[in-house]
Order: structure tokens, then C-alpha cells, then sequence
């Protein structure tokens, strides 16, 4: 994991838990994934849409 990600997912998770918001244990074992270099965000991503019945779509509409 480059320093950059690592800031990033340090900056979401303090920010979920100033806010008393919890990632699920899924979410937890897919960041975990993704810093060790075993699966891609991308690939996480998916997971977590797919999980909840979800499709990603466009920022800009």
C-alpha cells in the first residue's frame, strides 16, 4: 500500500468514527485485503456493491 492510500483509509475511517459510523466486518476484511496487495479497491468496490444490490455509476451523471 502506498502512503497516499494508507492516509486515505486512515481519513475514512477516523471520519466514520468521529461521525459513530461502522464499517461491517466484510468492509473491514476487504481494506485489510487491499493493503496487504492480495485484491485491488476496484475489486473491493464491486464486492460491496454486489453485496448490498447495488451498480456503480458515473460521479458526473
Amino acid at each position: 500500500m502506498t502512503q497516499k492510500t494508507k492516509k486515505q483509509m486512515d481519513y475514512a475511517l477516523s471520519t466514520q468514527t468521529i461521525e459513530n459510523l461502522f464499517p461491517s466486518k466484510r468492509a473491514l476484511r476487504l481494506c485489510e485485503q487491499v493493503s496487504r496487495g492480495k485484491i485491488s479497491t476496484d475489486e473491493a468496490v464491486a464486492s460491496l456493491l454486489k453485496q448490498y444490490g447495488l451498480k456503480q455509476i458515473s460521479a458526473h451523471g
